[in-house]
């Protein structure tokens, strides 16, 4: 079958009225998970094979993945036809409710560093060498640090120079421990939007025991916005050629594909899966290309790391302030927009 004759659906995590739940998006109207699951069995009689004690989650449906996955079709079959007149009142449009981050809330959130060739060179990294190196991997695991779409990004007071990093993250489906790259995507549930939000001045600490602090560059709260959605594997395409936009303020800042990256996804996969066992609802995000902020405006040669924060520092980038938008859109996986503004009670900004 042609991709575009598919019914496609994708999930979401979602908040109403104070309560909070996953949703399959079909046709442009969200379907309570829960409640919308359990009358497509009741309609079309199909066997319960699983039934949550308090409730669905996101969670819930990525540790039964492979169950919920086979299952997601004839759901949102059912789903369509309940939508094409008065909606039931388990429908909902996106916007009456909140979005929240699709996993609440993943266990990890592991970042791919330098993993796009073109973000290498504008940032002055050293050129990527497949054949010499593995990819490198930052941890983001706190639940303070997920976003969802709509949410805000909030200005850490501990940085004054903070960007952007779109990225195209993967949402895991089943545990894998030790994974080969060509069985990797076996694994995956889905796709989600990512921005890899990061305090570029707390990134590099000179003449102290160690040279790179990850944790206070990248790890601050609301500083992993993801979302809307998880789309699954099969409606995504072709993973070597997706286009992944940025727009800051409403300009396009960003403009790359996955055919530029250096560790494709299922190398990703393969590699993580060798240093920690991935389980249902992780996130790993693969990568930025070039566009990001701190590099605007300035052209570098590998190795030259040290011209671009020269020329961050004479306030010469492009970076995020208070009262900004900043938006992720990635071809066939959707659109993430968030606010920025200043940390609560923090009297450096406004």
């Amino acid at each position: 079958m042609d991709r575009s004759d598919m019914l496609t659906y994708r999930l979401a995590t979602v908040e109403h009225r104070g309560r909070i739940f996953p949703v399959v998006e079909v046709g442009g109207v969200l379907i309570d998970f829960g409640t919308g699951y359990e009358a497509y069995k009741r309609d079309t009689g199909t066997r319960d094979f699983f039934k949550a004690k308090h409730g669905y989650t996101m969670l819930d449906i990525l540790e039964e993945w492979e169950l919920f996955d086979a299952a997601l079709e004839g759901f949102a079959e059912h789903a369509a036809s309940q939508v094409k007149g008065a909606l039931p009142d388990y429908a909902y449009r996106p916007d009456e409710v909140t979005f929240l981050p699709p996993v609440l809330y993943p266990n990890k959130i592991l970042n791919a560093g330098s993993n796009y060739y073109d973000h290498a060179l504008e940032m002055g990294a050293a050129a990527p060498d497949r054949d010499r190196h593995e990819p490198y991997f930052f941890y983001k695991g706190s639940r303070h640090n997920a976003v969802g779409h709509g949410g805000t990004v909030y200005l850490t007071p501990r940085a004054d120079y903070i960007d952007w990093e779109a990225e195209l993250a993967v949402v895991i489906g089943r545990t894998a421990k030790n994974v080969p790259a060509e069985k990797a995507m076996d694994y995956v549930a889905g796709f989600t939007c990512y921005n890899d939000i990061s305090a570029r001045d707390r990134m590099i600490r000179h003449g102290e025991t160690f040279d790179y602090d990850w944790f206070a560059n990248k790890g601050n709260d609301s500083f992993a916005p993801m979302g809307p959605f998880i789309v699954p594997t099969r409606f995504v395409g072709d993973l070597s050629d997706i286009r992944i936009r940025c727009f800051h303020n409403g300009d396009k800042v960003q403009d790359f594909s996955t055919d530029n990256i250096v560790f494709p996804i299922p190398e990703l996969i393969a590699n993580a899966s060798a240093i920690t066992t991935l389980s249902p609802g992780d996130v790993i995000a693969t990568g930025t290309g070039a566009g990001a902020g701190m590099a605007h405006g300035v052209t570098v040669e590998h190795g030259e790391i040290h011209k671009v924060f020269e020329h961050m520092y004479a306030g010469r980038s492009r970076l995020l302030a208070p009262g900004d938008t900043i938006a992720v859109d990635i071809e066939g996986v959707g659109r993430l927009e968030n606010s920025v503004a200043a940390y609560p009670n923090d009297p450096n900004r406004s």
